[in-house]
């Protein structure tokens, strides 16, 4: 059995990760993509994998290890019990997780649009600009 603590410090052990937030929650990203979590309700780590193939494969493998709520039902995460988890295991995992994120294409960021400072309109031919009051 793993403490929250103790899975986030192995998640961040894993080469080339760093830890930003995701939808307000701390996250462990690899290459710009994201790899796992500490869930904030459950008891588990949340894990990002492949396919849905493969989540589904994973969850009839080890139900005692996998599972999903509801929540995750039509996405390709699955959900991993801190309860019958070992360190061993989660270094394991993440560690298969992560050389497919590496392996898989950079992330092309657009760069942040500058704001664009605003455009007073000129004033109109022959009449003079008006001037603020001081």
């Amino acid at each position: 059995m793993l403490s929250r603590a103790e899975a986030r410090r192995i998640m961040l052990a894993v080469p080339g990760t760093d830890e930003r937030l995701w939808f307000n929650k701390p996250s462990v990203f690899i290459h710009d993509r994201f790899l796992s979590k500490v869930h904030d309700k459950e008891e588990a780590v949340t894990l990002q994998v492949g396919s849905m193939e493969m989540r589904d494969m994973m969850l009839e493998a080890e139900p005692r290890l996998f599972y999903i709520t509801d929540h995750y039902r039509n996405f390709p995460f699955v959900l991993i019990r801190l309860s019958a988890l070992d360190k061993k295991t989660l270094k394991e995992i993440l560690a298969g997780r992560a050389a497919q994120l590496a392996a898989m294409k950079p992330i092309k960021r657009k760069p942040k649009a500058k704001a664009k400072k605003a455009i007073r309109p000129k004033p109109a031919a022959g009449k003079p600009a008006k001037k603020k009051a001081p």
